[in-house]
């Protein structure tokens, strides 16, 4: 018989929410200037300019890895977020 921790949110496996995307964290977006040169998420380097960043996270980390391994800061443009939000 399974334990009561076997399962996660709504009833799925672990593994499953480990894996997924509800296991992402986000921090709000904060604009910030570019002094020196930074890759947005849609792949474009930027520098000079205003630009937003946030730092993304996961939830529960995956136990193969090192702790901290998925944590970065992501940069964007204004045009980037629009495109984010219009995707939702």
């Amino acid at each position: 018989m399974m334990g009561k921790n076997y399962f996660g949110p709504e009833g799925t496996v672990s593994a499953d929410y480990i894996n997924s995307e509800k296991n992402l964290r986000f921090s709000k977006w904060e604009k910030t200037f570019a002094i020196k040169p930074q890759k947005t998420i849609s792949g474009k380097i930027v520098w000079l300019k205003t630009i937003y960043k946030r730092r993304r996270w996961m939830h529960i980390e995956p136990p193969q890895f090192p702790v901290n391994t998925f944590n970065k800061v992501e940069y964007a443009e204004w045009e980037d977020i629009l495109n984010l939000k219009m995707k939702k």
